[in-house]
């Protein structure tokens, strides 16, 4: 199976892309849902041990879809806005990476009613990231998937 991952920041909108370029033989593999699934009482920023446990989860499913045979993709969706955790996304699972970065304002706007914390992750993000050769603009899965 192929693994795609979609990075950017809270509320840049990587759910909502991966489903809309997921094709019927694919997986959307997505912290949050994994989190909620496990029991989580928050959609997001997720408290312990609901945190670490979804996160395990989450790497396991990918080892698993990294395994699968098949022609589907999984969609990995993480926010990893240093290189270097984008570099080894890439790396260890053979990983396209594609980077999703709508502009720290049109996020802020998007948080409006999420949880406390999301406007200061959001920052954060954009404090941190920093541009990777081998990164490959979102917008082209959307135009690719048109």
């Amino acid at each position: 199976m192929r693994i795609v991952v979609i990075a950017g920041p809270p509320c840049a909108g990587k759910t909502t892309l991966a489903w809309q370029v997921a094709g019927p033989d694919d997986v959307v593999l997505d912290f949050d849902d994994i989190a909620r699934g496990m029991g989580s009482p928050v959609q997001w920023l997720h408290p312990e041990p609901y945190r670490t446990q979804g996160e395990l989860v989450l790497q396991q499913a990918i080892a698993e879809a990294h395994a699968a045979q098949g022609s589907g993709t999984a969609w990995v969706l993480r926010t990893a806005p240093r290189p270097s955790s984008r570099a080894s996304l890439a790396e260890l699972w053979g990983a396209d990476v594609y980077v999703l970065d709508p502009s720290e304002a049109e996020c802020r706007r998007r948080a409006r009613g999420r949880p406390t914390g999301t406007g200061s992750a959001i920052s954060s993000w954009y404090h941190r990231y920093r541009p990777r050769r081998g990164d490959l603009d979102a917008v082209d899965l959307v135009h690719s998937h048109a």
